[in-house]
């Protein structure tokens, strides 16, 4: 025996019982005050507010108060983890006595098609065609906003949305039931398929976003107890499996696929409770009009109907919606996805700080890595120092300031020893210490030493250490500074040798000629002074006296002057090493004081006791919400 024909004496007592609806607005007049009483009872429990906004505390249930102050503690306990806007429909679910249950129906990029399959689930198929079919059937082009189908008699004014377009109809199925069915659209291409790494695909299906008619004009959430996604053909459906490639396995008992594909030749008896069906709109069309035409075509509309496929739809959409105590299977299941989304995305950031632990080098071979970049410095910059001081003191510009040409270059030596030791001095040193301190910086030690640094830039030259003629040595010795970030050593070593060496080089070399010219003037005076006064002076004798003179300035100039630029050289070159000498120790002592910070000090990261937190909130609500009878697999 066919399906349909066993099936047939179900349809024939539908038809039994109701066939009185086919008769004019008498019977309707006759149930006009059930039905408005119905309504009234209906709106009671909508939420006619945006699902975003914070109520006022309702008068919960008795038998619903410990679940809802367990779900009221997760929101401030997981609110990282938690989707805002489905534990407030939770909420507001548990706070009514008889609460709404939100179903959406979504088209794949064509909110038009959804139009038409909601008519479908909707029609009576013992009544007329009515107007708001009529109205889903030919409405516009799909940019349109959502619909939102409430229960109600057509000539209803419900309170308008920013959001959403609203639509009184008297359906039975919305009345028996308590449903508000949403119909939009999830905009997903077929082509490339994208999803924001934020949101998951399964909240992207669950809370449909809603654009707003505001100025700003953003999305809004609206959540959903259970989602039908409807496409058409073989690419919708490819198109909502790349959606779904990331959590698809949590899709079916909350959402389900239909796809518009061609009807078979004979009835199928598809799983209601199964993740994706295939429909048939234009079928299961064919089969209301026949069967509004006629009753005695009810065998061809159950053939039809049974072919088209939304029979499953029917038996899916109403699923779990009967009153039941303490509340409404739906309900139960709609609170469990939530502690389940909750406690996949705190498992998620478990395993992320686990891998990124795991990633990092330990301690050790941080300190050992970091120790051995430092000593390749190290020895890179001692060999900087002596080759490019070597070229310097060798190089031509350095030999324009010898002691025969001190007379015209005197001016030209704070340019020249300033040029040494801004191109010369510890230059390739001072940018690999950079380098060197990001590295530092990445492993988490610190720039500076606070109170222990000690600084090895020279001190601050005085008129009693300055060179002189009789010492021309400088001496330059360290002192304890304030705490500096220890890559800026050789630049500061660097400027107080610029700003306190060069200048007493100078004076140097300027008092000498002044001494050179002196002299040379005295004795060149004594020995004219001798030729006059004293008769048996010659000339040859007299010059004598002079030439004297002048031998011993120059002599004593030279002397002078070359030892101060050897000793200017020297300490150069001492100032350079123990430059890095300190800038080495410094490193190393940072190093070795991070150790012991670290062998005392125990981490405490506060994202693992937000964590632990939210993992004992949802720890309560489940131990709630099983109390009450609830599936908290």
């Amino acid at each position: 025996m066919p399906p349909w024909v066993a099936s047939a004496p179900r349809l024939s007592s539908l038809i039994t019982g109701r066939a009185i609806e086919r008769t004019p607005a008498a019977l309707r007049c006759r149930n006009a005050a059930r039905r408005r009483s119905s309504n009234l009872r209906v709106r009671s429990a909508s939420t006619q507010v945006s699902p975003t906004a914070i109520n006022l505390r309702p008068n919960i249930p008795r038998r619903n108060k410990e679940l809802h102050d367990a779900l009221s503690e997760l929101s401030g306990a997981a609110e990282t983890y938690v989707n805002i806007s489905r534990l407030q429909l939770a909420l507001s679910g548990l706070a009514a006595q008889d609460a709404v249950t939100r179903v959406a129906v979504l088209g794949l990029n064509s909110q038009v098609s959804a139009q038409r399959l909601a008519r479908l689930l909707l029609a009576d198929p013992l009544g007329a065609e009515e107007r708001w079919e009529k109205g889903l059937i030919s409405a516009g082009d799909g940019n349109e906003r959502a619909v939102l189908l409430k229960y109600g008699e057509e000539g209803d004014n419900p309170t308008p949305s920013p959001l959403y377009k609203v639509l009184s109809i008297p359906s039975r199925v919305l009345r028996s039931h308590n449903l508000e069915m949403l119909v939009s659209t999830l905009n997903v291409h077929v082509a490339n398929t994208t999803i924001s790494s934020i949101e998951s695909s399964k909240e992207a299906v669950l809370v449909p976003k809603l654009q707003a008619t505001s100025a700003r004009g953003l999305p809004v959430p609206y959540p959903v107890h259970k989602t039908l996604v409807f496409g058409e053909g073989i690419d919708s459906a490819i198109a909502f499996g790349r959606l779904a490639s990331d959590n698809v396995e949590d899709l079916p008992d909350t959402v389900k696929l239909a796809i518009d594909l061609p009807a078979p030749e004979e009835e199928t008896s598809p799983d209601a409770q199964s993740a994706s069906t295939p429909v048939n709109l234009q079928v299961g069309t064919k089969a209301i009009a026949t069967f509004r035409e006629s009753i005695q075509n009810s065998i061809a509309y159950e053939r039809g109907w049974y072919r088209s496929g939304l029979p499953s739809l029917s038996s899916w959409l109403t699923h779990d919606l009967q009153p039941t105590e303490p509340m409404k299977p739906v309900l139960k299941t709609f609170v469990a996805s939530i502690l389940d989304d909750v406690e996949a995305k705190i498992t998620k950031e478990d395993t992320d700080q686990l891998q990124k632990l795991t990633a990092l080098p330990s301690s050790h071979e941080t300190t050992a890595s970091i120790v051995d970049h430092l000593e390749t410095w190290a020895e890179k910059s001692h060999t900087e120092l002596r080759d490019e001081l070597d070229a310097a003191f060798t190089a031509r510009n350095w030999y324009k300031l010898a002691w025969w040409k001190l007379l015209w270059r005197v001016d030209d030596i704070s340019m020249i020893s300033s040029e040494i030791l801004e191109r010369r001095w510890l230059v390739s040193a001072e940018k690999s210490s950079i380098y060197l301190a990001g590295r530092m910086n990445q492993a988490g030690f610190p720039d500076e030493l606070q109170k222990l640094v000690v600084n090895s830039t020279p001190e601050v030259t005085t008129e009693e250490t300055a060179p002189t003629a009789e010492n021309p040595r400088l001496d330059i010795s360290t002192d304890v500074r304030k705490p500096l970030p220890w890559p800026e050593h050789i630049a500061a070593a660097r400027t107080e040798l610029i700003n306190e060496n060069v200048p007493p080089l100078q004076a140097l070399a300027q008092r000498l000629i002044l001494q050179t010219f002196s002299t040379t003037s005295l004795s060149s005076a004594l020995s004219a002074l001798l030729y006059v006064s004293v008769s048996s002076f010659s000339v040859f004798e007299a010059s004598a006296v002079g030439v004297l003179g002048l031998t011993f300035s120059l002599r004593r100039m030279q002397k002078l002057w070359e030892g101060a630029r050897e000793s200017w050289q020297s300490t150069v070159r001492e100032e350079g090493r123990r430059t890095l000498k300190a800038t080495e120790e410094t490193v190393r002592l940072i190093i070795k004081n991070k150790e012991d910070a670290d062998r005392g000090i125990v981490v405490v990261d506060e994202s693992v006791r937000e964590r632990k937190e939210a993992r004992e909130a949802v720890a309560r609500v489940r131990e709630s919400l099983e109390r009450l009878g609830g599936d908290v697999k």
